[in-house]
């Protein structure tokens, strides 16, 4: 088997959908999702890194300097949660571009409070994600 057909079989498995029934707060709904690939997980996390901002010095020859008290990670809280909410929403569109069907954010970002939460663990699951692969699960796996 050459290597394009392996990678060719492999790709069939983020083909594989699922039938998934989310219920919150008397609302329901029935939806088809698949797996992430992995270089949708890529965009995701890119997505989600948006929100640190990592402080380095550097000397006037653009040489990195060891780490000060002023090297470090900074976060804005808000821009933080910003980004998160945006990689759970833009995870969730991926799952549902089903069948050629492409469901933009904006649709996702009118469902009821709740819900996109319980769609973005189905992708989680779907899609066998685990905290090293997002910062947002870890924020999932505490409301659990």
């Amino acid at each position: 088997m050459s290597n394009l057909e392996i990678i060719s079989k492999l790709t069939e498995g983020t083909q594989n959908t699922q039938e998934v029934k989310i219920e919150k707060n008397e609302n329901e709904g029935t939806f088809t999702m698949r797996p992430l690939t992995s270089g949708e997980l890529a965009k995701i996390r890119a997505l989600e890194k948006k929100g640190f901002m990592i402080n380095v010095e550097v000397d006037p020859k653009g040489k990195r300097q060891k780490a000060t008290p002023n090297t470090g990670v900074d976060v804005n809280a808000g821009e933080f949660d910003e980004h998160q909410t945006k990689a759970m929403y833009t995870a969730i569109s991926l799952s549902l571009n089903t069948n050629g069907e492409k469901v933009p954010i904006e649709a996702l970002e009118k469902l009821p409070v709740g819900f996109p939460e319980e769609l973005f663990k189905k992708v989680i699951e779907i899609s066998n994600l685990s905290d090293k692969d997002l910062t947002i699960i870890k924020k999932f796996r505490k409301n659990e």
